[in-house]
């Protein structure tokens, strides 16, 4: 499967922690042509620890108020960051897509513990219960140009996420 959006949009891709969002992004995503934003690169160049979150929404400013597309990893649980997100892409005239990885809790934290890299219980009930809320309540009233769900095994059947002339994506939608 292919996901397809205009050549100068946003797209958060978000989920749980270890949904497959970081995993989609690799795989899917020419990082050449593409701004791409997620906190595995950071803990990647040993720039994890205090502030990785600070310069991970620096990071996503610097993405959205740039020229080129970009592709953002967050988990997407908290509505003020989504917002904040859509907002900088609407200043600067950019559609904005939001793309939810669905996984099951369990799935979630197998994916953690195969990644070698787990949340705390506390962490995860909290972000488990917002996710069930934002699952359940959506997005409204946000603005987004569109909002796919995809399961953890949709997630992986992604092969290409591509940004394309504005009618095309249009004509690809259709």
């Amino acid at each position: 499967m292919e996901l397809t959006f205009p050549d100068r949009a946003v797209v958060v891709v978000a989920g749980l922690p270890g949904a497959g969002k970081s995993t989609l992004i690799r795989r899917a995503v020419d990082r050449d042509s593409v701004s791409v934003v997620d906190t595995d690169d950071a803990r990647a160049h040993g720039r994890g620890g205090r502030g990785l979150y600070l310069r991970h929404y620096a990071r996503i400013a610097g993405a959205v108020l740039g020229g080129r597309p970009a592709v953002i990893h967050t988990r997407g649980t908290r509505a003020p960051a989504r917002r904040l997100i859509r907002l900088l892409a609407a200043l600067r005239g950019r559609p904005a897509f939001l793309v939810l990885v669905d996984a099951p809790r369990a799935v979630a934290e197998e994916g953690q513990r195969e990644r070698g890299r787990t949340v705390s219980q506390k962490t995860m009930d909290a972000e488990w219960r917002r996710w069930r809320r934002l699952l359940v309540r959506g997005v409204g009233g946000e603005r987004w140009h569109g909002v796919d769900v995809l399961d953890r095994a949709e997630a992986a059947t992604v092969s290409a996420v591509a940004f394309v002339p504005a009618t095309a994506a249009a004509l690809a939608v259709a």
